[in-house]
């Protein structure tokens, strides 16, 4: 049975995923800064799956005796971690980097950068230990070199993470822990809606064009996501939902052109 831990899975991808191990027979770590929130998620997973194989624990990633305490408590109940995703993350409001409050900037880069760096750390510290694990990293708008107007701080953060990934391969080479990343596309989630909502009328009519063509539910994604991550043995793997043939087949074919995924939404 593989221990996973997933960071930021109190909601959406992250617990979406989880739902997806559990599913393949793994115990799962899952964490939230909310309690409330995290709670409920334990309790949903519990009754689902039995509550011994999930354990919840509060803790926000950009403290970093925090992301320590949430190994500890992942290893003190199963006595070890095998795959460590770092999920956790948060986008800035689509508005040109000057009309952005300062505070906005920085809760941004500490949380998809200083966090993530924080969760490699304490998670490579912990598995070299072990013996053995893998740690992924999530991708986003920017890991590609893709550049959209309104997302200064959270693609800046997010092509980091490429280069953070490559660095710890180099750092990695002939030591028993893998990395690599995932790439989930465009999931339709809560953060997302919410993001939708803020938008002005124009962009928002343009962001619900590509949305509904590339864009797919977390239960649409997860189940290739966990099975790509159980599967892996290969340092620097980058296990991608929406790669560019994928995309530009999309754009050519009347299926998606006509989906409609956000009308449940109000959008």
């Amino acid at each position: 049975m593989k221990i996973v831990l997933i960071t930021g899975s109190s909601r959406g991808i992250g617990l979406g995923l989880a739902r997806e191990f559990l599913r393949r027979n793994c115990a799962v770590v899952i964490s939230a800064r909310g309690r409330e929130r995290l709670n409920r998620a334990v309790d949903t997973l519990g009754q689902e799956f039995g509550s011994d194989r999930v354990l919840g624990k509060t803790c926000d990633v950009t403290d970093y005796e925090q992301v320590e305490a949430l190994w500890r408590a992942a290893t003190e109940k199963f006595g070890r971690v095998d795959i460590w995703i770092n999920n956790a993350g948060i986008s800035n409001r689509k508005r040109m980097l000057w009309e952005l409050a300062p505070e906005e900037i920085k809760s941004v880069v500490d949380t998809n950068l200083i966090g993530l760096l924080y969760g490699c750390k304490v998670a490579i510290k912990g598995l070299l230990a072990q013996g053995q694990g893998q740690v992924f990293n999530f991708e986003g708008h920017g890991s590609n070199d893709m550049v959209l107007a309104g997302l200064t701080p959270y693609g800046t953060t997010k092509r980091a993470v490429r280069y953070l990934t490559e660095s710890l391969l180099a750092e990695l080479d002939g030591k028993p822990v893998i990395v690599g990343t995932i790439s989930p596309g465009i999931v339709i989630t809560d953060l997302l809606i919410q993001d939708m909502k803020n938008m002005t009328e124009e962009d928002r009519k343009q962001a619900r064009m590509i949305f509904n063509i590339l864009g797919d539910k977390v239960e649409t994604v997860t189940p290739f996501l966990a099975e790509k991550v159980l599967a892996n043995t290969k340092p620097g793997a980058r296990i991608d939902w929406l790669t560019d043939e994928i995309s530009q087949q999309r754009f050519a074919d009347d299926k998606y052109l006509e989906r409609d995924l956000l009308s449940e939404f109000g959008l």
